[in-house]
């Protein structure tokens, strides 16, 4: 839900309160006006209370409670629960006064979550530059304008006539054609009638399918619940009643406490030297599988993907890089608070853990200072730097580098892959004596912070009550999501092949494999049809296309990553935190034993019932889990047109990212290579800055404008994606092109909060859900002819800007 800050509304209401001036629309005689109490209660009717979610505020902390209707009351409540009419506790609603024309338009953005954009923006000259683009979402779904002189009237008070006329344009946008904003024409229902589940700052298809899958997993787990305790140690049986019986066990847990940590946090505070607590990272590591300070791993080495190397960073920060650098007094304000009651919980003094906290903070800024963005981390080519341990010790002037990988016994690396070369030099400077107090810090909050849902009631209170204002959410997951979630994280082998077992087909995994098959298919003849590719850089292209391993629904082995490891319950001497260190700690183990082998590419990154696809470049391989052949992104019994919008979109957006602007630098065998000729990667990359420049600044949400550059890498692959299933449809006999491009629009489906909204803007590498749409058809003739679309249309695209690559 698109939010505005309080402070604007603070400042329109004292406008009208103490300067006690009439607007000029207030001269005219017989004019009706609208008290706030009638704007919002209008608004929710028209809108439908079914499209928020269903919380209340308590309404006796506003001064003026006592003159609330009482009619009202539930539906001022949910306004101000939603977000809608952002007030500030103590002070009053002033719902009887007059409401201005400005405040109702702002009002209307918080209740809306989407909207279509059916006009160019205009710029009024008496609108405050913090409302400015928040009020262009407004104008350009069409539903307020100006006066047609250049100003809004921001402080005329919105009268009956203006308030009917809004409300019946909120109800015509069920009307708005896709000629003009194809992804809310064909989304208009979910859009307005979706709530936010609790916990939830987003929902997508994805996340729909998830909970599907989630709900029928649930059901298993609960018919196994009926007999725990009874089952025989050592089996799945066992270990998923006993963990899940651990992990709902809230009144041993609160007992409990920080015991299970006491140990950690000790040896942390009683490090003398910046050495010594590298050394009881160490020991941490060991034990409890976490690293809270410095970690390193091995990956598939990209020069060659047939063995692992040893990468690291460096340090990381609570907080993305680019909240903490633009400095929101709000959000380091809110970050330094949980740090501060995180640390006065594990019992540190209350004054003392505040200036813990702003220390941390203050350290955590020159670590975002120093990390590269998203942006520089989104290209391949940054991230892999490799260096001798000689060359990695230089940068580490305060600490003996070549013991401390010797103790994570990583000592057979004889060089490591640096993936931030800056961000490690500055940890090098940072892991020093003098900072030694607030690097013990650093390692308290991280691993509080990494086990707080693990932990007591009140860690958990406070990471959720944290999370509820990062995102803009007004509730927490229940008790049993957040178990459930964290069963499916920690044994997601078991729950995927029951899941499998269950809900999923050989005819399925059949039928799937062979649209794969026809798409790359075209996909081969969409490369020799290229008019601006080399036959020689052609044929090394079809060579790593036809080399594509294909991985569909589950692998041919299951593995067993709990085998050996004991799980007990607190009636057993068991706890939750010891179940959890057992098994992460093997698994640390078992990826530290990974530099002495060989790369196992029967390996899946993912679980089977996980609700998404993936291309991995080393591996030159497609995978498709069982959780995503589900509608609708793909139903057996459904029309072919209707499979290809959904998973064949899917399957050809895999398939191009072994092409886009990182997959291109890989070979047929996995290995970061240059297949190219000079000219043809020239032409390559000047159509990938066509890709930007056709994304870069795109409108998500007041403040967030999509970053080309961060995003190409998708685009690229879903502009190709779209050019082969067109070429696959128009195969197909009097080809039903709107089922396609409907199926599309549908799996694209997502709204959320304006805070989620911000955190996608700045953190994902995918444009936004509505551009993945709306922006992508705009390039293709046959979405055109389809829906007729025509100059004026704000669905057109000039020819001279429409981009294809594959």
């Amino acid at each position: 839900m698109v939010r505005v800050r309080t402070r604007l509304f603070a400042f329109l209401l004292c406008a009208a309160l103490l300067f006690g001036f009439v607007p000029a629309q207030a001269a005219a005689f017989g004019e009706e006006y609208v008290t706030r109490e009638e704007a919002v209660v209008s608004l929710l009717e028209t809108i439908g209370l079914d499209a928020l979610n269903d919380v209340q505020s308590d309404l006796s902390v506003f001064s003026d409670a006592d003159q609330i209707s009482a009619e009202y009351a539930d539906k001022i409540s949910i306004a101000v629960a939603n977000g809608i009419l952002p007030v500030t506790p103590g002070q009053a609603l002033n719902l009887g006064m007059n409401i201005t024309r400005l405040e109702f338009a702002l009002i209307v953005g918080n209740s809306m979550r989407e909207l279509p954009t059916i006009r160019e923006p205009v710029v009024f000259a008496d609108v405050p530059a913090e409302a400015a683009e928040e009020l262009n979402r407004i104008t350009s779904a069409g539903l307020m304008s100006g006066y047609g002189n250049g100003f809004f009237g921001s402080g005329d008070y919105l009268t009956q006539e203006q308030l009917d006329i809004v409300l019946n344009k909120i109800r015509a946008l069920s009307s708005v054609r896709p000629q003009d904003d194809f992804f809310y024409s064909v989304n208009y229902e979910w859009l307005t009638n979706t709530r936010l589940p609790a916990g939830y700052p987003g929902m997508t298809t994805f996340d729909e399918v998830d909970k599907m899958n989630t709900d029928r997993l649930k059901a298993v787990v609960q018919e196994l619940m009926k007999n725990q305790g009874t089952y025989q140690k050592g089996t799945v049986e066992q270990k998923i009643a006993d963990f899940y019986h651990t992990l709902l066990d809230m009144e041993n847990r609160n007992k409990e406490g920080l015991k299970p940590l006491e140990k950690y946090l000790d040896l942390a505070d009683s490090a003398s030297t910046i050495q010594e607590l590298l050394d009881a990272t160490v020991l941490i590591e060991s034990e409890t599988g976490m690293n809270p300070l410095l970690g390193f791993g091995p990956s598939t080495d990209l020069l060659d993907s047939n063995k692992y190397s040893l990468y690291g960073s460096g340090l990381s920060t609570g907080l993305p890089r680019d909240y903490i650098l633009m400095g929101n007094p709000q959000v380091d304000a809110m970050y330094e608070g949980l740090v501060a009651q995180f640390l006065a919980l594990s019992g540190i003094p209350g004054e003392e853990a505040v200036e813990k906290a702003g220390k941390l903070y203050d350290l955590e800024r020159i670590i975002a200072a120093s990390t590269m963005s998203n942006e520089e981390a989104s290209r391949v080519e940054n991230v892999y730097n490799p260096v001798s341990r000689a060359d990695l010790a230089k940068m580490f002037p305060y600490v003996d580098m070549g013991k401390y990988l010797d103790d994570l016994e990583y000592g057979s690396a004889k060089e490591i892959i640096v993936t931030d070369v800056n961000l490690m030099k500055k940890t090098g400077e940072l892991l020093s004596d003098e900072n030694l107090d607030t690097l013990k810090t650093y390692v308290r909050f991280g691993l509080l912070v990494n086990t707080a849902s693990l932990l007591s009631q009140d860690f958990r209170d406070a990471i959720m009550a944290f999370q509820r204002t990062f995102y803009g959410i007004s509730t927490s997951l229940s008790d049993e999501d957040i178990a459930f979630n964290t069963l499916n994280s920690v044994m997601a082998s078991y729950l995927g092949r029951m899941y499998v077992e269950k809900y999923f087909s050989a005819e399925a995994k059949k039928d799937v494999e062979s649209i794969v098959a026809d798409i790359i298919a075209t996909f081969k003849k969409r490369i020799e049809a290229l008019d601006w590719m080399s036959p020689a850089t052609k044929e090394k292209a079809i060579s790593k296309l036809n080399s594509i391993k294909v991985k569909v629904g589950y692998p041919d082995k299951w593995e067993d990553p709990l085998a050996g490891i004991s799980i007990k319950t607190y009636k057993d001497g068991g706890s939750l935190l010891g179940n959890v260190f057992a098994i992460s700690s093997a698994s640390a183990k078992e990826s530290k034993s990974l530099l002495s082998k060989p790369v196992d590419k029967t390996k899946w990154l993912m679980p089977p019932h996980t609700v998404n696809a993936y291309y991995n470049a080393t591996n030159n391989e497609i995978v498709f889990p069982a959780g995503i052949l589900q509608p609708p992104f793909y139903d057996l019994n459904a029309p072919r047109e209707q499979n290809l919008g959904g998973i064949g979109m899917v399957i050809a957006h895999e398939i191009t990212h072994a092409f886009d602007n990182n997959g291109a630098q890989f070979d047929e065998n996995g290995n970061m290579s240059n297949w190219w000729t000079e000219n043809d990667y020239i032409v390559f990359q000047q159509k990938c800055q066509a890709v930007v420049n056709l994304y870069d600044g795109l409108v998500i949400a007041p403040g967030a404008v999509v970053n080309g550059n961060l995003t190409v890498s998708e685009n690229v692959a879903d502009i190709g994606a779209i050019a082969c299933i067109l070429d696959i449809a128009e195969d197909i006999p009097d080809a039903d092109y709107k089922a396609l491009f409907e199926s599309l629009a549908t799996i694209w489906r997502f709204t959320g909060t304006r805070q989620m909204y911000l955190l996608l803007a700045t953190q994902d590498v995918h444009a936004p859900n509505k551009y993945r749409v709306n922006r992508v058809l705009q390039n293709f003739p046959e979405f055109y002819e389809t829906y007729n679309i025509q100059p004026g249309d704000a669905m057109y695209l000039a020819p001279e800007y429409r981009v294809t690559i594959w």
